[in-house]
């Protein structure tokens, strides 16, 4: 179903738009359930989530995972403040 609403936007928008169905899916994969429940996406502000997400980023380190790629993060980023 969301492929067939990707096609029928504008190419800018569906880059947007699979950017942030890709971030939900890394979301989901890497972030969400891990080590503790995550927030809800509309419970911080875009500028928060900034900070949340730099600060899980060292923790991962920390722990010895992977880190998200400068890519994954801004998905991710796109996927929380989508709805705002």
């Amino acid at each position: 179903m969301l492929a067939a609403l990707l096609s029928v936007l504008p190419p800018a928008l569906r880059a947007d738009a699979a950017d942030v169905q890709a971030g939900a899916e890394i979301f989901e994969q890497r972030c969400a359930g891990l080590c503790h429940q995550a927030p809800a996406a509309r419970q911080l502000k875009p500028q928060q989530w900034r900070i949340v997400l730099n600060t899980m980023q060292t923790r991962m380190e920390h722990a010895g995972m992977t880190p998200l790629s400068e890519q994954e993060l801004e998905q991710v980023f796109r996927y929380l403040t989508a709805s705002r």
